[in-house]
């Protein structure tokens, strides 16, 4: 089973590790688009500061992250798990889990990324300034640049049972195909009886459920059918709904 999740806004530069290194990334396949936007994105910020900070939205006190992207080939890599910061990586927690749990999160977590496509925890890449919503000179919209690629690495996962988990921007990114063994995961809270979506703790409930996964000993769901009776075991109140489109999505309400 895997579980794709959106990456953070908020990255912790490496303070020691070496640099970056395309040939150590996962889907080696992507590496000429990695090359082709970490070429437009270091050109951008080097050689046009002022229209980098508009276009990546950074404000008068932000205009330091720009090094960030200067920098990306020459700085210090780290583990993905530990650039990305934010809600959904706090509650998951991966830094306290037990041995096994983190190995199961090296080997199920993808993270999301505007950059590298896709990541996995252990994978080594520099901090950098891009969000999946940003239309890059020479580039384009990112949706529209990565789409065709990162399809190709969804379809060979979906092999196995996919868990979509991330953000509607990143998801713009690769699509969930329309598989049976691919699945959305809504978090909702019933507002007078009413199901309305959750924003405010949409990823720290995330993160409740990846650390949950990862460090139960239950066996692991094959079939999306299984995934709500899989995560009611695990504590969650958890239901299996299809779309109007015949989507089927994961329910997770919270109080």
């Amino acid at each position: 089973m895997y579980f794709l999740i959106p990456p953070s806004e908020g990255k912790t530069p490496a303070a020691a590790g070496g640099r970056l290194d395309l040939k150590n990334l996962p889907f080696a396949e992507l590496n000429p688009q990695r090359d082709e936007i970490i070429d437009a994105l270091v050109g951008l910020a080097t050689n046009k500061p002022a229209v980098a900070s508009k276009v990546l939205g950074l404000g008068p006190t932000q205009l330091d992250l720009l090094e960030l992207d200067r920098s990306i080939r020459t700085a210090h890599c780290a583990p993905a798990i530990d650039i990305y910061s934010g809600v959904l990586f706090d509650h998951l927690g991966y830094r306290s889990l037990t041995a096994r749990g983190r190995k199961i999160a090296n080997q199920s977590i993808l993270i999301s990324s505007a950059l590298f496509g896709f990541v996995f925890p252990q994978t080594l890449i520099p901090a950098y300034r891009l969000s999946g919503s940003t239309v890059l000179p020479g580039i384009g919209p990112l949706g529209g640049f990565w789409k065709p690629e990162l399809a190709q690495v969804v379809d060979t996962l979906a092999r196995e049972l996919v868990v979509d988990m991330r953000s509607g921007t990143y998801s713009k990114l690769a699509p969930l195909p329309h598989l049976a063994n691919t699945i959305e995961v809504k978090v909702m809270t019933l507002v007078k009886g009413i199901r309305k979506s959750v924003t405010h703790f949409n990823k720290a409930t995330k993160g409740d459920l990846l650390r949950a996964s990862v460090s139960s000993t239950k066996k692991i769901p094959q079939k999306v059918e299984e995934l709500d009776g899989y995560f009611r075991q695990l504590g969650f109140t958890a239901e299996i709904e299809v779309t109007r489109a015949g989507r089927p999505e994961l329910i997770i309400l919270t109080d």
